[in-house]
């Protein structure tokens, strides 16, 4: 990945003409000592051009490896069949090299003991599936770029391919409100797009063949159906921007709601190594915002058979029994007939519903009849960017790098090559 230096701002302007005049006269001092006679004056005035060149470039330049353009999106997973089709004509392309060609319209393709049947035709693996007009459909919804079909085990996966600044398009208007102002959208695109670039072998292993999924586990994709005007500016006029730790890409997490103060990834993931701007950091700007409070009601026989693996009997009380350095839950303790559980609080929210629990931060757990009664702060892991807060920093004047720097310290905002 090539990263370009920011210093390309109005400053640089007058700051870099100040630097080569300063090294040109220095050169030209030097070199005037020389005698004409043993140095011809044209080679004179092409070294001077050329030294300055270089000192420009290396003062402008700094530079890692450069990143692949596309992503590989898992958007339809372990089925036996999809609906696919275009507006225009498409075609689809085997692993033998067998192309077939369709006008407008859908056409169903699925599995069968010889292969995959598309139509009257049996294909093999992996297809390749792309439109004329660059939008194709799986199972009704339209995406850019092409689809790869491949087999896992008697299941098939479908994959969206596409360049990474297309896939931002169908990402912003999942994760953040689309009628967000756009220093907030613009944090967003930088945040998703660092993200997207440092997680792209995160599902690569043989029995899924992605980079990233479509969910939250990843990053809510949507495809093309979900783009918008106002996300689609903030992620050009953030074009290849990326957030930068060290010479190296941050490790962007996200969240919709930290409920007051962000959290340190060690209590949350089994990471070996803590980025510094990982570490938490109060958040004053979220407390207005939805999600900021939550309250919910389980049964306990649901969150019984969701830990029956733990030898779990009828539930009598579950309470915090260790805290983080925030007051946010670590660690939760179960009492049942069969004796106690202790679990961690992030891994039981997760275990029994994250739509119904949104945090691991109670502040309320109480036993009522047959139902447990849970109330909390924010929405999420807690981890880096809040992003409500960064809507109400982004409202009252912030701009998207200092909003990014406020929620990720000491990272900088850098410019991304792609190959």
């Amino acid at each position: 990945m090539r990263v370009m230096s920011k210093t390309m701002n109005k400053s640089s302007n007058f700051v870099f003409p100040l630097i080569i005049k300063k090294y040109t006269y220095k050169i030209i001092k030097s070199f005037s000592k020389i005698s004409v006679k043993y140095f011809n004056i044209n080679v004179y005035r092409f070294f001077i051009i050329l030294t300055i060149l270089f000192t420009y470039n290396n003062l402008c330049i700094c530079e890692l490896d450069a990143t692949k353009k596309t992503v590989n999106v898992g958007i339809i997973l372990n089925t036996s069949a999809f609906t696919t089709g275009s507006s225009k004509g498409f075609f689809i392309l085997d692993a033998s090299n067998k192309k077939l060609k369709f006008t407008k319209g859908n056409i169903r393709i699925f599995c069968s003991e010889e292969g995959v049947c598309v139509g009257k035709h049996i294909l093999s693996l992996p297809l390749k599936i792309e439109s004329l007009n660059g939008i194709i459909f799986a199972d009704s919804n339209p995406y850019r770029g092409y689809l790869i079909v491949k087999k896992i085990k008697n299941k098939i996966n479908i994959i969206n391919v596409l360049p990474i600044e297309d896939y931002l398009k169908g990402v912003l208007p999942m994760e953040v409100g689309s009628n967000w102002c756009i220093e907030a959208l613009k944090t967003q695109a930088v945040a998703s797009r660092t993200y997207s670039i440092a997680n792209l072998n995160k599902h690569s292993n043989p029995d899924q063949g992605f980079d990233i999924c479509s969910t939250t586990h990843c990053q809510v994709y949507g495809g093309a159906k979900v783009e918008v005007d106002s996300c689609n500016k903030a992620i050009l006029e953030t074009q290849c921007e990326v957030l930068v730790y060290d010479g190296k890409l941050a490790q962007a997490v996200f969240h919709a709601n930290c409920g007051g103060h962000t959290e340190n990834p060690k209590y949350i993931w089994n990471w070996k190594y803590i980025p510094p701007y990982l570490k938490g950091v109060k958040c004053d700007y979220c407390y207005d915002s939805p999600h900021a409070k939550w309250e919910s009601s389980i049964d306990e026989i649901f969150i019984r058979k969701k830990l029956s693996n733990n030898n779990i009997g009828k539930i009598k009380n579950i309470k915090v029994k260790e805290k983080m350095p925030t007051g946010t839950a670590k660690e939760l303790e179960i009492l049942h007939s069969n004796g106690k559980l202790s679990i961690n609080a992030y891994e039981f929210r997760l275990i029994i519903d994250a739509w119904q629990i949104k945090s691991h931060d109670f502040n309320f757990i109480k036993l009522d009849g047959n139902k447990f009664y849970f109330k909390g702060n924010g929405w999420g892991h807690k981890v880096g960017l809040c992003q409500w807060g960064a809507k109400n920093m982004a409202e009252k004047g912030k701009t998207y790098k200092q909003i990014l720097n406020y929620y990720y310290p000491e990272t900088k905002v850098e410019r991304i090559t792609y190959k």
